[in-house]
């Protein structure tokens, strides 16, 4: 089945015609953080690199699977959490006890940059009123100002133009001088015109200890605007590299009209079960009840979300914690997951996101035909 297995393997079809792309298409790999790894979408895949949270659903698993005769090998390696230093450090590295990168992969679809500026902290502070498990003391006005300035910097865009001449790089070194990279975007999370979400607030009703951040006009606006920014900043890494490498080899992928109507506030709100809104939320009232007496039951990390005390804790550690917590139970193991998907796409976005990728790779058939050519004769 699609999905079980980080390397996907299927036969090659010999019935197909010479304008067929898919039929050139031999191998290729999916990389980057969490928004490609599916969180929450679908099923989890079980197997290597278990913290990747690698879900069935992802946009590059549903790639493969519409890309017919399908690829003999697809590399799935796109793993939650990770940023432009270890996807270099871990996704581009030498594979012992994980998932390849691959031998020759004709082209990679990556997603990165949103861990690097901080959307972990936005969303748990200025939507969740959730304290920063790192930064107890941090407000969110300081994570709005901090994501500004970094998604503006010129550090920024140097690091995200670092990760994908890496790939590049390593790419043409196996796979020929017309493997591609497909940088894609983020999608942004709100209508911020109507005034229906202005005395909405996501606090989740597990946690009463802190002051609610209400969707106001203004906070809509200001985290759209940081989610375009992230954009614009990628696509300007994107454009500088093909500029300096003076060959197309390297794709900006906007995916962002095809949320259009699909967003937080388009509908009444909260509604996490609303299946028009294509990101997910925490879930209704008696999930979150029963999420938030698996929180309680873990007093760390209940002393860390309501802000008690100052002391910190990675990410790694949080999940570390819980995950012990919840031991071999299953359910509590699925509110981790729950825990973790919000404001990222549901099944239905990452459709949305497969679409428009899968619209992309198909317009440049023309070149990855040759590099199919060039490779058949080495």
């Amino acid at each position: 089945m699609i999905g079980e297995d980080p390397h996907i393997r299927s036969k090659k079809y010999a019935n197909t015609g010479p304008n067929s792309l898919e039929a050139t298409i031999t191998e290729w790999t999916g990389m980057g953080d969490s928004y490609a790894a599916g969180l929450g979408a679908g099923h989890m895949i079980q197997g290597f690199d278990a913290t990747c949270l690698r879900h069935s659903g992802a946009y590059p698993v549903l790639l493969n699977a519409n890309l017919q005769p399908r690829p003999s090998r697809f590399n799935f390696i796109a793993c939650s959490g990770d940023n432009f230093p270890t996807i270099i450090q871990k996704q581009l590295q030498p594979a012992y006890l994980r998932p390849s990168w691959g031998s020759r992969p004709e082209f990679v679809t990556i997603s990165m940059g949103g861990n690097d500026i901080g959307f972990k902290e936005l969303v748990t502070l200025c939507v969740y009123s959730i304290v920063n498990p790192m930064s107890p003391l941090m407000t969110c006005a300081d994570a709005i100002a901090r994501s500004q300035r970094l998604v503006n910097s010129r550090d920024f865009v140097n690091d995200a133009i670092n990760v994908i001449i890496a790939t590049l790089r390593q790419g043409q070194s196996r796979g020929g001088p017309n493997f591609k990279v497909y940088v894609t975007g983020y999608a942004q999370f709100f209508n911020e015109r109507t005034t229906q979400c202005n005395t909405v607030t996501f606090r989740p009703s597990w946690l009463r200890l802190r002051a609610p951040e209400y969707l106001t006009i203004s906070r809509r606006r200001t985290l759209n605007k940081i989610a375009r920014d992230l954009n614009a900043a990628l696509h300007e890494a994107v454009m500088r590299v093909n500029f300096v490498s003076r060959n197309n080899r390297v794709f900006f992928i906007d995916y962002d009209a095809q949320f259009a109507s699909h967003r937080f506030c388009d509908r009444i709100e909260p509604n996490p079960n609303d299946p028009q809104t294509w990101f997910f939320t925490y879930g209704a009232d008696e999930e979150a009840a029963a999420l938030g007496e698996f929180l309680n039951s873990v007093p760390a990390i209940m002393e860390l979300l309501d802000g008690k005390g100052n002391r910190t804790m990675s990410y790694e550690e949080v999940w570390r914690v819980l995950s012990e917590a919840a031991g071999g139970d299953g359910r509590k193991k699925d509110m981790l997951v729950d825990l973790t998907r919000v404001f990222h796409p549901k099944l239905e976005g990452q459709r949305a996101i497969e679409r428009r990728v899968r619209g992309v790779v198909l317009g440049s058939r023309s070149s990855i035909k040759t590099n199919r050519t060039e490779l058949e004769k080495t």
